[in-house]
């Protein structure tokens, strides 16, 4: 992202958090932050944000607008990751796919997971409120696994892993933990937007047997305690 000139350079820290901040990053963000801060601030409007914004049983009174609307609620304290999540990564995305198959990739699978979590809801006779952008977040983290597959990207600090190994740490973490709850309508809308990301983003198969092939490998080298680059004084043509 390109700054404006002006007689105070930029301090060096703030170049990594601004290079990931596009336009469409800081509107989509903003757009994100102020309804989450209201439902959190005032608390005398979330049983009415609750009602016809978040994603319920109005569904069934003809509130069909929830579907779009509960990406935008969250009620959720800590919804803060999401849009963390959404800074971290969707500047990468946005400068590969170009910014309008960026926002297909961000809003579609959100939409759908939305769908399939009302339609299950129906199905299963019982309902719970359902809010915030995780499924569309979590969509690009699939996206960044296919784009970038076995690149490394930076976590924290000096930690990094492949793009395909963060994605399915986050794809598993949000599959557990909604069905901790029994949130099936959940997991059934997660796996949705899972599968319509991976396959916006060009996704063919190929990096699900790549990402599994990854694991088995490293599962295998923990068992087996395999020292990365030998053991000393070992000939070179015998290297674990």
């Amino acid at each position: 992202m390109a700054f404006p000139s002006s007689s105070y350079p930029m301090p060096p820290w703030l170049r990594p958090l601004a290079q990931r901040m596009s336009p469409t990053i800081r509107t989509l963000v903003v757009a994100l932050a102020v309804p989450w801060l209201f439902y959190i601030l005032v608390k005398p409007a979330r049983s009415l944000m609750d009602d016809y914004l978040a994603l319920g049983p109005g569904v069934l009174r003809g509130q069909v607008w929830q579907i779009v609307t509960a990406l935008f609620v969250d009620r959720n304290p800590l919804a803060f990751l999401n849009l963390l999540g959404l800074w971290f990564v969707g500047a990468a995305i946005e400068r590969t796919l170009g910014r309008r198959r960026f926002l297909v990739v961000f809003f579609a699978p959100g939409l759908a997971s939305n769908l399939v979590i009302a339609l299950l809801s129906i199905w299963w006779g019982r309902w719970a409120l359902y809010s915030g952008c995780g499924d569309s977040v979590l969509g690009l983290f699939v996206g960044l696994a296919v784009l970038y597959g076995p690149a490394q990207v930076r976590v924290i600090g000096t930690m990094a892993m492949p793009a395909r190994a963060l994605a399915g740490i986050f794809v598993g973490l949000a599959l557990v933990g909604a069905a901790a709850y029994g949130a099936w309508p959940a997991v059934g809308g997660t796996l949705v937007a899972v599968g319509m990301a991976y396959r916006l983003c060009g996704g063919r198969g190929r990096d699900l047997g790549e990402l599994v092939s990854w694991l088995q490998r490293k599962i295998g080298r923990r068992r087996w305690r395999v020292i990365e680059g030998g053991k000393p004084g070992k000939r070179a043509d015998r290297l674990n």
